[in-house]
């Protein structure tokens, strides 16, 4: 072995090793495939050469990788590995060497090398299992992007809503106040005055391949836009709600929903006097209707991306939405919907005809109250929209109202 031993490269060529000149003269024969030889190898290279930095085991008809697994800790510099010309059948040999940080290896004319459909599914898993590799069977490949992490990490938490600005913040949650207030209100009709003319909705769920009738988003199967799912063009097309219209009447096809808004989480991507974009995360309950008008609720979750434009209201127009709904996991559903919404009274909201949840979403907007309070303030002037308006500017001029009923 000493003669095979490159110092200057830290190198050590062991190719063929059973047909070396020197055993073979003294009728020796070293076999790497047999237990005992490559454990002999490892020992001699641990006592001898731990810097050791690339090893050539080439046409050694090895089978197996059992005893390779202690290069890991034994010659923990290992840069370079050269396994080609043996007998690997399986893939999953490999992963006894997953320790080794390697960044060039060598497989080809190896059994499991011809178990691909093509190149690019055994780069890409070769690579899965030693990540830091930059050259495979003598090809450069791409760099890899990632983070060398000795030890396993926590992430920090999250923390919540990003707007910002405060401007940002109180418009953007008024409109959302009061885009889910209709939403949750069972008529969604109304949410027409929310979209452009040419706006753009899509609808997307996780696809449950072994079980998708068990996944417990049924009612949303039909119109999802599952990119892995559909693979007919003209479905894709089909299934892309374009124009107002169409956009709600989709909307008003879903179950019915009562959003957790005590959960909600909304990150602002962009904020501009032209466009604003934000992403919103929620857990909400819907509702499905089930034999004998019973209706069964589960707790879900959703990723939304709103795309939004100046309205000529002075509020936002949504032009684009995305919509991903999936279920929630056991910690969503353990904190979602234990915080009460905050409400200037403990009685129970009413159900809401399109007239009154219009008007209340004027009056919201207008007044610059939270949802509860401007519902209090029409109640108490029987849904008689200016008187309402008159009584709000004299109690607001008065300093009657809290600041807790308005928006922040």
């Amino acid at each position: 072995m000493s003669k095979r031993f490159d110092g200057s490269q830290q190198a050590l060529d062991l190719t063929s090793i059973h047909t070396d000149p020197d055993l073979v003269s003294q009728d020796i024969k070293v076999a790497l495939n047999r237990k005992t030889n490559m454990e002999a190898v490892i020992k001699i290279i641990e006592e001898n050469i731990p810097q050791l930095t690339s090893l050539n085991l080439s046409h050694n008809c090895i089978q197996r990788l059992d005893e390779l697994s202690e290069l890991v800790t034994k010659v923990p510099h290992l840069k370079a590995l050269n396994l080609s010309h043996n007998d690997l059948k399986s893939e999953h040999e490999l992963d006894k060497l997953k320790g080794l940080k390697l960044v060039e290896l060598w497989l080809v004319r190896n059994p499991l090398c011809d178990l691909f459909k093509d190149p690019s599914s055994y780069v890409s898993v070769v690579c899965q299992k030693f990540p830091q590799l930059l050259k495979l069977d003598g090809n450069d490949l791409p760099p890899h992007i990632g983070f060398d992490v000795e030890t396993p990490t926590t992430l920090p938490p999250c923390k919540g809503s990003c707007f910002g600005s405060d401007d940002a913040k109180v418009y953007i949650q008024r409109f959302l106040q009061q885009y889910y207030s209709v939403y949750d209100s069972g008529d969604r009709q109304s949410l027409l005055g929310a979209y452009h003319d040419d706006a753009l909705l899509s609808l997307t769920t996780p696809y449950n391949v072994q079980n998708p009738s068990r996944s417990g988003l049924r009612e949303y199967f039909k119109d999802s836009r599952n990119l892995k799912r559909t693979k007919d063009s003209t479905m894709r097309f089909h299934l892309l709600k374009h124009k107002r219209l169409n956009v709600v009447a989709l909307l008003n096809e879903l179950p019915k929903t009562q959003h957790d808004i005590t959960s909600f989480t909304v990150d602002v991507n962009a904020y501009t006097l032209i466009c604003c974009s934000l992403t919103l995360s929620w857990v909400f309950c819907g509702f499905s209707v089930v034999v004998d008008d019973k209706s069964k609720e589960s707790t879900r979750a959703f990723s939304r991306v709103f795309i939004t434009v100046p309205a000529v209201n002075s509020g936002l127009c949504i032009i684009n939405d995305q919509l991903f709904i999936r279920m929630a996991t056991t910690e969503q559903i353990s904190r979602a919907f234990v915080a009460p919404a905050p409400t200037p009274s403990s009685s129970p909201v009413p159900t809401l005809t399109a007239p009154q949840q219009e008007m209340l979403s004027t009056f919201s907007l207008k007044s610059g109250m939270k949802l509860e309070w401007s519902l209090k303030c029409l109640q108490d002037n029987e849904w008689d929209l200016n008187k309402a308006a008159q009584i709000f500017t004299q109690l607001k001029t008065a300093g009657k109202i809290p600041d807790v009923a308005f928006l922040k």
